[in-house]
């Protein structure tokens, strides 16, 4: 413990804008619109100190706080190694990471730079696939609908990129208040209400519901409390948190190539690379990064914005810490 809150205290060395892309891609090859998502998230998280005790909340299976604080897996790991039965997957809110198979193991080149005091989650399986990854000292099972089984004041440093996934968004931000101590940081990742502005559901009456059922799969109704920027700053108002600092890390054109992916058809493909033969897996996924690598350069840029006028961001990071 002791040596995580001495590396913790220390800001990490800058990562080449390469390395990170790939570690990310690697492990997201087959939903490549995520991957270049999470280095967006990574590269605004990197400007924070993160300070011991610290906290993820909602941090589901730990890959991404993984991956950001350094480590690296081999590349016949990914997070489509170990899901749930894929024929469920055109359920509208299932969630085929919401499994770990008994053998979950992921194959680790290289350890993270630091450890998190604590990590959260609602879902045991994630808890469970966390747990796997050595950068959590301690995990919890936990909703956030419900107060923090936590001491007072206890966390320097607590992160959450979920929020928007509570229902009761103001217990929970008034949660996250007591449990930082005084000075603290807490980094919260919200999306804005401005991101239905660049998907195609405001063209319901061209595309039709069929159609925009299998392209949205049920997102936007699991994102319960998503708003715009003003109420977001309200609500962080209320909840007795001062705004340090607020950067804008996503735009519309960022948005706008998320929004289908290859999200209809990921389900296909991870039955058929889970079905071949590890070695021509391997090989086919090796090809796959390097090509994404390439394609998905200009778009790990948080400024990028091919839309003239669409100066709304979709994703902001806060940096937040209690009022006095």
């Amino acid at each position: 413990m002791q040596s995580s809150v001495i590396e913790s205290a220390i800001p990490a060395p800058p990562v080449a804008p390469l390395d990170k892309r790939r570690r990310f891609i690697d492990a997201y090859w087959l939903r490549p619109e995520n991957a270049f998502w999470m280095v967006l998230r990574s590269d605004a998280l990197a400007k924070i100190e993160w300070k011991s005790p610290s906290i993820d909340l909602s941090c589901g299976d730990g890959v991404f706080s993984f991956l950001h604080a350094g480590g690296r897996f081999e590349p016949d790991f990914d997070v489509f190694s170990s899901v749930a039965d894929l024929n469920r997957a055109s359920a509208p809110t299932a969630d085929i990471f919401d499994h770990v198979d008994d053998d979950y193991q992921p194959s680790i080149a290289g350890r993270p730079r630091y450890t998190i005091d604590v990590g959260t989650d609602h879902k045991t399986s994630l808890i469970a696939k966390a747990a796997e990854l050595g950068v959590y000292d301690a995990l919890i099972p936990h909703d956030h609908n419900h107060p923090m089984p936590l001491p007072d004041a206890k966390f320097e440093t607590v992160y959450c990129n979920a929020a928007y996934w509570v229902d009761r968004i103001d217990d929970f931000l008034r949660d996250i208040r007591r449990i930082t101590a005084p000075g603290g940081n807490i980094v919260l990742h919200v999306k804005l209400k401005d991101i239905k502005q660049f998907t195609f559901a405001h063209h319901r009456e061209e595309l039709g519901d069929r159609w925009l059922n299998l392209i949205d799969r049920g997102r936007l109704a699991s994102w319960p409390t998503l708003c715009n920027r003003s109420t977001w700053e309200r609500r962080f108002c209320d909840a007795g948190l001062e705004i340090v600092a607020a950067e804008p890390f996503v735009t519309g054109t960022h948005a706008h190539i998320w929004d289908i992916g290859l999200r209809p058809i990921a389900p296909l493909l991870i039955k058929a690379m889970n079905a071949i033969h590890p070695h021509l897996r391997r090989e086919i996924k090796r090809d796959w990064v390097d090509l994404f690598c390439d394609l998905l350069e200009p778009f790990c840029k948080s400024d990028l914005d091919l839309f003239a006028g669409s100066d709304a961001p979709v994703e902001m990071q806060y940096i937040l810490t209690p009022a006095h």
